[in-house]
């Protein structure tokens, strides 16, 4: 499994619509391709608002995509672009039992 299938994995797992995965893994596919920093901010804003919207949408997060994806949103990137508030408010939707 590649990187890009694997951030789609653990999106999905994250109860987010298959679509929004599918969109997230060509920005992903983007931002490795082209390596520039627009296209990385906009895969982690992406990732951040599909994320904080979209998850339990299809089915409970599963608990280690989800730490998979807080992982990569507390990164050195995801630190700049995110304050501690916005990362818990995505760690609070990611981890809430699904409705």
């Amino acid at each position: 499994m590649n990187a890009v299938e694997s951030l789609e994995r653990d999106v999905a797992m994250c109860g987010v619509p298959l679509g929004d995965v599918r969109a997230l893994g060509k920005r992903y596919e983007r931002a490795i391709q082209s390596g520039s920093c627009a296209d990385w901010i906009e895969l982690y804003v992406g990732v951040f608002v599909t994320l904080l919207r979209n998850s339990h949408r299809t089915r409970r997060a599963e608990e280690s995509a989800a730490r998979r994806m807080l992982e990569l949103l507390g990164d050195d990137l995801g630190v700049q672009l995110f304050n501690e508030e916005a990362l818990q408010e995505v760690q609070g939707a990611l981890l809430q039992p699904a409705a």
